[in-house]
């Protein structure tokens, strides 16, 4: 089983996805991911393992627009 968190804002939206990804892991996957659009340019981070794991500091820039 597995959980998606789609946010859509005018505001940063990274901490409020790193906190909806961590309610939903342990869902039967070790693994977690996000896209984030700013000006027009997709950015990815997925790998294996727990979202604390997965996402550090420098994944995380305070100006990010989810899609």
């Amino acid at each position: 089983m597995c959980g998606i968190v789609g946010i859509v804002g005018k505001r940063d939206v990274n901490v409020q996805l790193y906190d909806a990804l961590t309610i939903l892991q342990h869902r039967g996957q070790d693994a977690a991911g996000m896209v984030t659009c700013q000006d027009g340019r997709m950015s990815q981070q997925k790998a294996n393992g727990l979202v604390q794991d997965v996402f550090r500091t420098r994944h995380m820039p305070w100006r990010t627009m989810a899609i």
